[in-house]
Protein backbone atom coordinates (compact mmCIF):
# COMPACT_ATOMS: atom_id res chain seq x y z
CA UNK A 1 0.00 0.00 0.00
CA UNK A 2 1.39 3.40 -0.81
CA UNK A 3 2.43 5.88 2.09
CA UNK A 4 -0.01 8.57 2.29
CA UNK A 5 2.83 11.07 2.96
CA UNK A 6 4.22 9.56 -0.48
CA UNK A 7 0.87 10.34 -2.44
CA UNK A 8 1.08 12.82 -5.31
CA UNK A 9 -0.78 15.78 -4.84
CA UNK A 10 -1.98 15.22 -8.33
CA UNK A 11 -2.81 11.99 -8.00
CA UNK A 12 -4.57 13.32 -4.53
CA UNK A 13 -6.64 16.13 -6.72
CA UNK A 14 -8.34 13.77 -9.08
CA UNK A 15 -9.43 11.20 -6.12
CA UNK A 16 -11.12 14.57 -4.43
CA UNK A 17 -12.83 16.11 -7.60
CA UNK A 18 -13.44 12.30 -9.21
CA UNK A 19 -14.90 11.15 -5.77
CA UNK A 20 -16.09 14.50 -4.44
CA UNK A 21 -20.32 13.17 -4.14
CA UNK A 22 -19.35 10.72 -2.14
CA UNK A 23 -18.32 13.08 0.85
CA UNK A 24 -22.07 12.94 1.43
CA UNK A 25 -23.11 9.64 3.96
CA UNK A 26 -26.60 9.23 2.22
CA UNK A 27 -25.20 9.23 -1.50
CA UNK A 28 -22.73 6.66 -0.40
CA UNK A 29 -25.52 4.49 1.25
CA UNK A 30 -27.33 5.06 -1.99
CA UNK A 31 -24.75 3.94 -4.60
CA UNK A 32 -23.76 0.97 -2.78
CA UNK A 33 -27.36 -0.24 -2.73
CA UNK A 34 -28.24 1.00 -6.17
CA UNK A 35 -25.37 -0.83 -7.23
CA UNK A 36 -26.47 -4.14 -6.43
CA UNK A 37 -29.45 -3.56 -7.72
CA UNK A 38 -28.69 -2.55 -11.11
CA UNK A 39 -26.20 -5.99 -11.08
CA UNK A 40 -29.65 -7.91 -10.60
CA UNK A 41 -30.77 -5.88 -13.25
CA UNK A 42 -28.56 -6.61 -16.14
CA UNK A 43 -28.32 -10.27 -14.97
CA UNK A 44 -32.01 -10.47 -15.75
CA UNK A 45 -32.14 -8.39 -18.70
CA UNK A 46 -29.58 -11.28 -20.28
CA UNK A 47 -31.65 -14.04 -18.97
CA UNK A 48 -34.61 -12.86 -20.59
CA UNK A 49 -32.73 -12.64 -23.61
CA UNK A 50 -31.28 -16.39 -23.52
CA UNK A 51 -34.96 -17.46 -22.47
CA UNK A 52 -36.85 -15.80 -24.85
CA UNK A 53 -34.77 -17.07 -27.90
CA UNK A 54 -34.41 -20.13 -26.33
CA UNK A 55 -38.30 -20.43 -26.01
CA UNK A 56 -38.75 -18.79 -29.58
CA UNK A 57 -35.78 -19.00 -31.95
CA UNK A 58 -37.03 -15.36 -33.08
CA UNK A 59 -34.61 -12.38 -33.74
CA UNK A 60 -37.99 -10.53 -34.29
CA UNK A 61 -39.13 -11.41 -30.48
CA UNK A 62 -35.84 -10.67 -29.28
CA UNK A 63 -36.53 -6.82 -30.74
CA UNK A 64 -39.78 -7.03 -29.45
CA UNK A 65 -39.08 -7.59 -26.00
CA UNK A 66 -36.24 -4.66 -26.22
CA UNK A 67 -38.92 -2.19 -27.23
CA UNK A 68 -41.29 -3.45 -24.70
CA UNK A 69 -38.48 -2.71 -22.00
CA UNK A 70 -38.07 0.72 -22.98
CA UNK A 71 -40.79 2.24 -25.11
CA UNK A 72 -43.97 2.06 -22.18
CA UNK A 73 -41.96 5.04 -20.55
CA UNK A 74 -43.01 7.42 -23.33
CA UNK A 75 -46.72 7.02 -22.48
CA UNK A 76 -46.47 8.13 -18.88
CA UNK A 77 -42.99 10.28 -18.68
CA UNK A 78 -44.86 13.54 -18.35
CA UNK A 79 -47.02 12.27 -15.56
CA UNK A 80 -43.97 10.96 -13.71
CA UNK A 81 -42.63 14.58 -14.09
CA UNK A 82 -45.69 15.67 -12.72
CA UNK A 83 -45.40 13.19 -9.66
CA UNK A 84 -42.29 13.70 -9.15
CA UNK A 85 -43.05 17.44 -8.48
CA UNK A 86 -45.62 16.65 -6.07
CA UNK A 87 -44.62 13.16 -3.99
CA UNK A 88 -41.13 12.89 -1.94
CA UNK A 89 -38.97 11.48 -3.75
CA UNK A 90 -37.72 8.73 -1.50
CA UNK A 91 -41.40 7.52 -1.02
CA UNK A 92 -42.01 7.46 -4.75
CA UNK A 93 -38.50 5.38 -5.18
CA UNK A 94 -38.91 2.92 -2.46
CA UNK A 95 -42.64 2.48 -4.20
CA UNK A 96 -41.38 1.67 -7.96
CA UNK A 97 -38.20 -0.12 -6.37
CA UNK A 98 -40.98 -2.73 -4.29
CA UNK A 99 -42.92 -2.68 -7.95
CA UNK A 100 -40.03 -3.95 -9.62
CA UNK A 101 -39.13 -6.33 -6.90
CA UNK A 102 -42.29 -8.10 -6.94
CA UNK A 103 -42.30 -8.32 -10.50
CA UNK A 104 -39.11 -10.03 -10.98
CA UNK A 105 -40.52 -12.36 -8.15
CA UNK A 106 -43.50 -13.01 -10.47
CA UNK A 107 -41.15 -13.68 -13.36
CA UNK A 108 -39.10 -16.23 -11.36
CA UNK A 109 -42.54 -17.77 -10.31
CA UNK A 110 -43.68 -18.13 -13.79
CA UNK A 111 -40.72 -19.76 -14.79
CA UNK A 112 -39.80 -22.13 -11.79
CA UNK A 113 -43.37 -23.84 -12.19
CA UNK A 114 -43.18 -23.65 -16.12
CA UNK A 115 -45.72 -21.85 -16.67
CA UNK A 116 -44.25 -18.83 -18.37
CA UNK A 117 -45.25 -17.73 -22.42
CA UNK A 118 -43.24 -15.07 -24.39
CA UNK A 119 -46.36 -12.41 -23.83
CA UNK A 120 -46.03 -12.88 -20.31
CA UNK A 121 -42.67 -11.69 -19.96
CA UNK A 122 -43.15 -9.38 -22.40
CA UNK A 123 -45.79 -7.85 -19.93
CA UNK A 124 -44.00 -7.80 -17.09
CA UNK A 125 -40.84 -6.03 -18.58
CA UNK A 126 -43.37 -3.28 -20.13
CA UNK A 127 -44.93 -2.94 -16.23
CA UNK A 128 -41.60 -2.98 -14.97
CA UNK A 129 -40.48 -0.09 -17.05
CA UNK A 130 -43.52 2.21 -16.18
CA UNK A 131 -42.20 1.42 -12.75
CA UNK A 132 -38.84 2.62 -14.17
CA UNK A 133 -40.18 5.72 -15.82
CA UNK A 134 -41.73 6.95 -12.55
CA UNK A 135 -38.66 6.50 -10.58
CA UNK A 136 -36.19 7.95 -12.50
CA UNK A 137 -37.35 11.80 -12.51
CA UNK A 138 -37.98 11.68 -8.49
CA UNK A 139 -34.47 10.18 -8.93
CA UNK A 140 -32.85 12.79 -10.49
CA UNK A 141 -34.82 15.17 -7.42
CA UNK A 142 -32.99 12.75 -4.96
CA UNK A 143 -29.88 13.58 -5.94
CA UNK A 144 -30.23 17.10 -5.88
CA UNK A 145 -31.34 16.72 -2.24
CA UNK A 146 -28.72 14.45 -0.98
CA UNK A 147 -25.85 16.39 -2.46
CA UNK A 148 -26.95 19.95 -3.32
CA UNK A 149 -26.01 21.71 -6.48
CA UNK A 150 -22.18 22.39 -6.06
CA UNK A 151 -21.30 18.17 -6.57
CA UNK A 152 -24.75 17.26 -8.32
CA UNK A 153 -22.76 16.79 -11.56
CA UNK A 154 -20.23 14.55 -10.23
CA UNK A 155 -22.93 12.40 -8.61
CA UNK A 156 -24.58 12.38 -11.68
CA UNK A 157 -21.60 11.59 -13.31
CA UNK A 158 -20.64 8.67 -10.53
CA UNK A 159 -23.90 7.59 -10.79
CA UNK A 160 -23.75 6.65 -14.87
CA UNK A 161 -20.13 5.32 -14.19
CA UNK A 162 -22.06 2.71 -11.31
CA UNK A 163 -24.58 2.10 -14.04
CA UNK A 164 -22.19 0.92 -17.07
CA UNK A 165 -20.00 -0.68 -14.53
CA UNK A 166 -22.64 -2.86 -13.66
CA UNK A 167 -23.43 -3.58 -17.35
CA UNK A 168 -19.92 -5.58 -16.78
CA UNK A 169 -20.58 -7.92 -14.24
CA UNK A 170 -24.38 -8.59 -14.82
CA UNK A 171 -24.55 -10.45 -18.30
CA UNK A 172 -20.76 -11.94 -16.62
CA UNK A 173 -22.73 -13.46 -13.73
CA UNK A 174 -25.52 -14.43 -16.07
CA UNK A 175 -23.47 -16.57 -17.92
CA UNK A 176 -22.53 -18.56 -14.76
CA UNK A 177 -26.12 -18.39 -13.08
CA UNK A 178 -27.94 -19.68 -15.88
CA UNK A 179 -25.60 -22.67 -15.77
CA UNK A 180 -26.09 -23.28 -12.09
CA UNK A 181 -29.52 -21.87 -10.98
CA UNK A 182 -31.28 -21.43 -14.04
CA UNK A 183 -32.93 -18.65 -15.55
CA UNK A 184 -35.89 -18.86 -13.03
CA UNK A 185 -33.10 -18.52 -10.07
CA UNK A 186 -31.50 -15.75 -12.20
CA UNK A 187 -34.94 -13.20 -11.77
CA UNK A 188 -35.40 -14.61 -7.98
CA UNK A 189 -31.49 -12.94 -7.97
CA UNK A 190 -32.86 -9.71 -9.12
CA UNK A 191 -35.60 -9.65 -6.89
CA UNK A 192 -33.61 -10.54 -3.97
CA UNK A 193 -31.48 -7.50 -5.56
CA UNK A 194 -33.81 -5.08 -4.72
CA UNK A 195 -33.74 -5.54 -1.28
CA UNK A 196 -30.34 -4.07 -1.34
CA UNK A 197 -31.55 -0.81 -2.70
CA UNK A 198 -34.92 -0.48 -0.73
CA UNK A 199 -32.62 -0.96 2.52
CA UNK A 200 -30.34 1.75 1.40
CA UNK A 201 -33.12 4.05 0.59
CA UNK A 202 -34.82 3.68 4.19
CA UNK A 203 -31.83 4.41 5.68
CA UNK A 204 -30.88 7.40 4.06
CA UNK A 205 -31.94 10.37 6.49
CA UNK A 206 -32.51 13.67 4.20
CA UNK A 207 -32.41 15.79 7.56
CA UNK A 208 -34.22 18.35 6.37
CA UNK A 209 -32.60 19.38 2.93
CA UNK A 210 -34.92 18.05 0.94
CA UNK A 211 -36.81 20.72 -1.20
CA UNK A 212 -40.54 22.00 -0.59
CA UNK A 213 -43.38 19.98 -2.73
CA UNK A 214 -45.92 21.52 -4.58
CA UNK A 215 -48.89 21.78 -2.33
CA UNK A 216 -51.61 23.61 -4.72
CA UNK A 217 -54.28 21.69 -6.59
CA UNK A 218 -53.58 18.88 -9.15
CA UNK A 219 -54.15 21.10 -12.88
CA UNK A 220 -53.98 19.32 -16.10
CA UNK A 221 -51.81 21.89 -17.83
CA UNK A 222 -48.96 21.11 -15.03
CA UNK A 223 -48.40 17.92 -17.37
CA UNK A 224 -47.22 20.10 -20.01
CA UNK A 225 -45.31 22.33 -18.22
CA UNK A 226 -41.90 20.66 -18.77
CA UNK A 227 -42.48 21.09 -23.06
CA UNK A 228 -43.75 24.80 -21.76
CA UNK A 229 -40.19 25.34 -20.21
CA UNK A 230 -38.10 24.15 -22.89
CA UNK A 231 -40.09 26.03 -25.81
CA UNK A 232 -39.36 29.09 -23.73
CA UNK A 233 -35.69 28.47 -23.26
CA UNK A 234 -34.38 27.75 -26.76
CA UNK A 235 -30.79 26.39 -26.35
CA UNK A 236 -32.14 23.93 -23.50
CA UNK A 237 -34.81 22.22 -25.87
CA UNK A 238 -32.43 22.57 -28.39
CA UNK A 239 -30.02 20.78 -26.47
CA UNK A 240 -33.09 17.99 -25.75
CA UNK A 241 -33.41 17.84 -29.62
CA UNK A 242 -29.65 17.03 -29.84
CA UNK A 243 -29.84 13.91 -27.44
CA UNK A 244 -32.60 12.39 -28.77
CA UNK A 245 -31.27 12.70 -32.64
CA UNK A 246 -28.57 11.41 -31.20
CA UNK A 247 -30.34 8.23 -30.04
CA UNK A 248 -32.24 7.99 -33.14
CA UNK A 249 -29.00 8.16 -35.45
CA UNK A 250 -26.25 7.05 -33.37
CA UNK A 251 -27.39 4.74 -30.75
CA UNK A 252 -29.14 1.80 -32.70
CA UNK A 253 -25.18 0.59 -33.23
CA UNK A 254 -26.07 -1.53 -29.56
CA UNK A 255 -28.65 -3.31 -31.45
CA UNK A 256 -26.10 -4.41 -34.03
CA UNK A 257 -23.36 -5.57 -32.20
CA UNK A 258 -24.83 -9.59 -32.35
CA UNK A 259 -24.64 -9.13 -36.50
CA UNK A 260 -21.56 -7.03 -35.93
CA UNK A 261 -19.97 -10.05 -34.01
CA UNK A 262 -20.68 -12.62 -36.32
CA UNK A 263 -20.52 -11.10 -39.88
CA UNK A 264 -18.06 -8.43 -39.38
CA UNK A 265 -15.53 -9.82 -36.67
CA UNK A 266 -16.24 -13.49 -37.60
CA UNK A 267 -17.06 -14.48 -34.11
CA UNK A 268 -19.25 -16.22 -31.31
CA UNK A 269 -20.75 -15.53 -28.23
CA UNK A 270 -17.73 -15.44 -26.49
CA UNK A 271 -16.50 -13.20 -28.83
CA UNK A 272 -20.09 -11.16 -28.35
CA UNK A 273 -19.63 -11.04 -25.17
CA UNK A 274 -16.13 -9.49 -24.98
CA UNK A 275 -17.74 -6.80 -27.63
CA UNK A 276 -20.43 -5.83 -25.01
CA UNK A 277 -18.60 -6.00 -22.25
CA UNK A 278 -15.75 -3.53 -24.06
CA UNK A 279 -18.79 -0.96 -24.53
CA UNK A 280 -19.63 -1.19 -20.88
CA UNK A 281 -16.38 -0.50 -19.79
CA UNK A 282 -15.20 2.35 -22.19
CA UNK A 283 -18.96 4.07 -20.81
CA UNK A 284 -16.95 3.42 -17.38
CA UNK A 285 -14.52 5.15 -17.85
CA UNK A 286 -15.99 8.05 -19.77
CA UNK A 287 -18.72 8.70 -17.21
CA UNK A 288 -15.22 8.54 -14.59
CA UNK A 289 -13.59 11.20 -16.66
CA UNK A 290 -16.92 13.47 -16.65
CA UNK A 291 -16.71 12.91 -12.95
CA UNK A 292 -13.53 14.24 -12.22
CA UNK A 293 -13.90 16.98 -14.64
CA UNK A 294 -17.75 18.16 -12.91
CA UNK A 295 -16.88 20.98 -11.18
CA UNK A 296 -15.50 22.83 -14.41
CA UNK A 297 -17.62 24.89 -16.54
CA UNK A 298 -16.88 23.88 -20.02
CA UNK A 299 -19.17 20.51 -20.25
CA UNK A 300 -20.69 22.04 -23.82
CA UNK A 301 -17.42 20.80 -24.83
CA UNK A 302 -17.11 17.55 -23.36
CA UNK A 303 -20.78 16.89 -24.55
CA UNK A 304 -19.26 18.15 -27.86
CA UNK A 305 -15.84 15.71 -27.67
CA UNK A 306 -18.38 12.73 -26.90
CA UNK A 307 -20.51 13.43 -30.49
CA UNK A 308 -17.10 13.08 -32.17
CA UNK A 309 -15.13 10.33 -30.83
CA UNK A 310 -18.75 8.26 -30.63
CA UNK A 311 -18.72 8.93 -34.52
CA UNK A 312 -14.85 8.60 -35.06
CA UNK A 313 -15.43 5.49 -33.42
CA UNK A 314 -18.42 4.16 -35.39
CA UNK A 315 -16.62 4.90 -38.46
CA UNK A 316 -13.55 2.59 -37.75
CA UNK A 317 -15.61 -0.21 -36.86
CA UNK A 318 -17.67 0.32 -40.08
CA UNK A 319 -14.08 0.21 -41.85
CA UNK A 320 -13.11 -2.89 -40.06
CA UNK A 321 -13.35 -4.98 -42.81
CA UNK A 322 -11.00 -2.65 -44.90
CA UNK A 323 -7.94 -2.03 -42.38
CA UNK A 324 -8.61 -5.56 -40.55
CA UNK A 325 -10.20 -8.20 -42.83
CA UNK A 326 -7.58 -10.05 -43.67
CA UNK A 327 -5.80 -10.03 -40.06
CA UNK A 328 -5.79 -12.62 -37.88
CA UNK A 329 -9.29 -13.10 -35.69
CA UNK A 330 -7.90 -11.95 -32.37
CA UNK A 331 -6.31 -9.06 -34.11
CA UNK A 332 -10.04 -8.08 -35.47
CA UNK A 333 -11.67 -8.72 -32.43
CA UNK A 334 -9.18 -6.56 -30.82
CA UNK A 335 -9.85 -3.88 -33.29
CA UNK A 336 -13.53 -4.14 -32.98
CA UNK A 337 -13.52 -3.86 -28.97
CA UNK A 338 -11.16 -0.90 -29.40
CA UNK A 339 -13.95 0.52 -31.48
CA UNK A 340 -16.98 -0.53 -29.80
CA UNK A 341 -15.06 0.79 -26.25
CA UNK A 342 -14.78 4.57 -27.94
CA UNK A 343 -17.95 3.97 -28.93
CA UNK A 344 -19.35 4.13 -25.45
CA UNK A 345 -16.71 6.31 -23.97
CA UNK A 346 -17.70 8.63 -26.56
CA UNK A 347 -21.48 7.99 -25.61
CA UNK A 348 -21.38 8.66 -21.87
CA UNK A 349 -19.65 12.24 -22.40
CA UNK A 350 -22.48 13.29 -24.21
CA UNK A 351 -25.16 11.97 -22.08
CA UNK A 352 -23.48 12.41 -18.95
CA UNK A 353 -22.47 15.95 -19.69
CA UNK A 354 -25.79 16.96 -21.36
CA UNK A 355 -27.65 15.94 -17.82
CA UNK A 356 -25.50 18.22 -15.93
CA UNK A 357 -26.24 21.44 -17.92
CA UNK A 358 -29.76 20.49 -17.59
CA UNK A 359 -29.91 19.04 -14.26
CA UNK A 360 -28.24 22.62 -13.22
CA UNK A 361 -29.96 24.94 -15.83
CA UNK A 362 -33.78 23.56 -14.72
CA UNK A 363 -35.44 25.82 -12.25
CA UNK A 364 -36.38 23.71 -8.55
CA UNK A 365 -39.96 23.74 -9.01
CA UNK A 366 -39.76 22.50 -12.89
CA UNK A 367 -36.89 19.39 -12.01
CA UNK A 368 -39.66 16.75 -12.20
CA UNK A 369 -41.45 17.67 -15.12
CA UNK A 370 -38.78 18.51 -17.24
CA UNK A 371 -36.79 15.03 -16.38
CA UNK A 372 -39.70 13.39 -17.01
CA UNK A 373 -39.75 15.03 -20.51
CA UNK A 374 -35.58 13.52 -20.78
CA UNK A 375 -37.23 10.12 -19.79
CA UNK A 376 -39.83 10.54 -22.96
CA UNK A 377 -36.82 11.08 -25.29
CA UNK A 378 -34.38 8.47 -24.37
CA UNK A 379 -37.10 6.00 -24.08
CA UNK A 380 -38.64 6.87 -27.66
CA UNK A 381 -35.06 7.83 -29.27
CA UNK A 382 -32.63 4.64 -28.51
CA UNK A 383 -35.54 1.91 -29.83
CA UNK A 384 -36.38 4.35 -32.51
CA UNK A 385 -32.97 4.08 -33.58
CA UNK A 386 -32.45 0.06 -33.00
CA UNK A 387 -35.55 -0.08 -35.51
CA UNK A 388 -34.11 2.18 -38.48
CA UNK A 389 -30.15 0.28 -38.32
CA UNK A 390 -31.85 -2.73 -38.15
CA UNK A 391 -34.51 -2.73 -40.91
CA UNK A 392 -31.75 -0.51 -42.79
CA UNK A 393 -28.68 -3.23 -41.96
CA UNK A 394 -31.07 -5.88 -43.26
CA UNK A 395 -31.14 -4.58 -46.77
CA UNK A 396 -27.66 -2.89 -47.19
CA UNK A 397 -25.53 -4.55 -44.53
CA UNK A 398 -24.00 -3.72 -40.89
CA UNK A 399 -20.99 -2.00 -41.58
CA UNK A 400 -22.52 0.69 -44.45
CA UNK A 401 -24.95 1.16 -41.59
CA UNK A 402 -22.62 2.02 -39.14
CA UNK A 403 -20.78 4.31 -41.77
CA UNK A 404 -23.91 6.19 -42.27
CA UNK A 405 -24.63 6.75 -38.40
CA UNK A 406 -21.19 7.93 -37.84
CA UNK A 407 -21.54 10.60 -40.57
CA UNK A 408 -24.85 11.83 -39.49
CA UNK A 409 -23.95 12.28 -36.04
CA UNK A 410 -20.70 14.09 -37.22
CA UNK A 411 -23.61 16.44 -39.14
CA UNK A 412 -25.55 16.72 -36.26
CA UNK A 413 -22.54 17.84 -33.97
CA UNK A 414 -21.41 20.57 -36.36
CA UNK A 415 -25.11 21.77 -36.58
CA UNK A 416 -25.67 21.73 -32.91
CA UNK A 417 -21.94 23.78 -32.82
CA UNK A 418 -22.98 26.12 -35.75
CA UNK A 419 -26.24 26.96 -33.97
CA UNK A 420 -24.65 27.32 -30.87
CA UNK A 421 -26.52 24.85 -29.08
CA UNK A 422 -23.35 23.19 -28.09
CA UNK A 423 -20.72 25.84 -27.56
CA UNK A 424 -17.45 25.14 -29.01
CA UNK A 425 -14.68 24.93 -26.23
CA UNK A 426 -13.76 28.60 -26.87
CA UNK A 427 -17.05 29.73 -25.57
CA UNK A 428 -18.13 27.18 -23.69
Amino acid sequence: MADPATTSPALEGFRARTFASLAHSGFRLYLTGQGVSLIGTWLQAAAVRWLVFELSGSETLLGVVETASLVPGVFVGLIAGVLADRIAPKRMIILMECGQMLLAFLLALLVWLGAAQIWQMILILAVGRVCVTFELPSRQIFFYDLVGPATLSNAIALNSGMFNATRVIGPALAGIFLVTVGAAGCFALNGASFLAAIAAIMAIDLDNKARPLHQRAFDPRDIWAGIGHLRSDRRMGWLFLVVASFGVVGMGYDAMIPAFAAKIVGTGVGGYSVLMSSGAIGATVGAILVASRAGRRRKDSTALLGIVIFACSLAAAALLPWWAGGGWHSFRLAGASACLLGAGFGAVLLYASSQMIIQLAVPDVLRGRVMGVWMIMYSSSVPLGALWTGMTAQRIGVAPVMGASAALCLLMAAAATWSGVIKPPRQA
